[in-house]
């Protein structure tokens, strides 16, 4: 069952009052009643996921795909002042692995890498970051750290870093030129039971959704990098990809 808890807070969340959750059980369809087994997990870790929706695949009717939106009531985003607001999530396929539900982007998605992009790392150790990427990151034993949406030089921007000894992943978006929605919380922290192993990254122009450990935590934020704000380094024992991603639709409409 997939809820949305507002106009509360909750320990790990910040001050944000707006969530996704989630309460694995059992339903009975002819009396429409549920049946919980278990407690309330928090769905998305990041600071701007909310009202997912989910939809079975009528060519694979064990196949669940998760759509959430890319934003939360009662706030603001830079984009306000032009008329528009939110975004919708990629598409996910929803598996249950051990009494938690793991969200793993479409393997379809893969339709849109185009050109792998080498690393070369310019003399402040920095990549450059294509406005729409997919990064793929094995990891090893240790702390890791990813600087994204940093300068030319390695500063500012988001972080998303590892903690070996505490277990912990922490995505902080407070380094960022533009930041909105602080007094939400900056800030946001996932325990790791097994360690870090993997990290699968989507950016585009004004997002940023990484999978961790194939889907065992997912954090989506929106953030809005400036024009300098379009390189990203590692520290860590990684294995790297990356690619360019293609537009997943095409810019016309039809009246």
């Amino acid at each position: 069952m997939n809820l949305f808890p507002q106009h509360l807070t909750i320990p790990g969340r910040g001050q944000s009052q707006n969530h996704n959750g989630y309460i694995i059980g059992n339903m009975d369809w002819d009396t429409l009643t549920f049946t919980p087994d278990g407690q309330f997990h928090v769905l998305d870790f990041g600071f701007d996921s909310y009202a997912a929706a989910c939809a079975n695949n009528l060519q694979d009717a064990d196949k669940a795909i998760l759509i959430a939106w890319m934003g939360v009531p009662d706030v603001s985003y830079p984009t306000d002042e032009e008329d528009w607001a939110g975004c919708l999530t990629l598409p996910r396929e929803l598996t249950v692995r051990g009494r938690r539900l793991i969200q793993q982007p479409l393997p379809e998605l893969r339709k849109l890498r185009d050109e792998q992009v080498p690393f070369r790392a310019n003399d402040a150790g920095c990549y450059e970051l294509p406005r729409a990427a997919e990064i793929a990151l094995d990891c090893r034993e240790g702390d890791t750290t990813l600087y994204m949406f940093t300068d030319k030089d390695g500063k500012g921007g988001l972080t998303i870093s590892y903690d070996e000894e505490k277990k912990e992943i922490t995505v902080d978006r407070s380094g960022m030129a533009i930041r909105f929605n602080e007094q939400e919380g900056e800030s946001r922290t996932r325990p790791l039971e097994n360690g870090l192993s993997h990290l699968r990254i989507f950016v585009d122009s004004s997002s940023i959704e990484i999978f961790v450990n194939d889907g065992d935590a997912v954090f989506t934020s929106r953030v809005f990098p400036s024009e300098l704000e379009h390189f990203f380094r590692i520290e860590g024992d990684t294995f790297n990809r990356m690619w360019k991603l293609k537009p997943a639709v095409k810019e016309q409409f039809l009246i």
